[in-house]
């Protein structure tokens, strides 16, 4: 038994890469599904505004608050959404939940519209477009 195991060890030795069958590169549909997914997380204004925060680090509801505009449960709401879509991750201290970007590719998204607002070459608001409002909750 050691000898196998010594064998083994040693043929892991000569040659430490291990053997993977080379990765699949997603087609091109599969990208743009993986790239709406992320826009659509994105898409909503309470959402872009907390993760604008959360660029600079780690941050709990409380701290989001104030910034973002919103009620204790709706921005709750918020990231728990952009958590399961995998742009912010979760750490628990205590009763305390920090939320930070964990997402390459949202923060770049970020950068390239902060860009765009700088040099001025955000598209305007079209004016016939209409602005979608809030759902109001219905009593029961």
């Amino acid at each position: 038994m050691t000898a196998y195991v010594r064998q083994g060890l040693v043929e892991v030795g000569a040659n430490p890469a291990p053997r993977r069958r080379p990765t699949k590169r997603p087609s091109f549909r599969e990208q743009v599904a993986v790239a709406a997914r992320l826009l659509a997380a994105l898409a909503n204004d309470k959402r872009l505004l907390t993760l604008i925060h959360l660029m600079d680090g780690e941050r709990t509801v409380s701290d989001l608050l104030s910034p973002v505009g919103c009620t204790k449960h709706s921005i709750s709401l918020h990231l728990r959404e952009l958590v399961e879509h995998g742009v912010l991750e979760c750490r628990a201290e205590g009763s305390w939940r920090y939320f930070s970007c964990k997402s390459e590719e949202a923060k770049a998204i970020i950068r390239l519209l902060d860009d765009l607002a700088r040099n001025n070459e955000l598209p305007a608001l079209l004016s016939g477009v209409p602005q979608r409002p809030c759902r109001k909750r219905r009593s029961r």
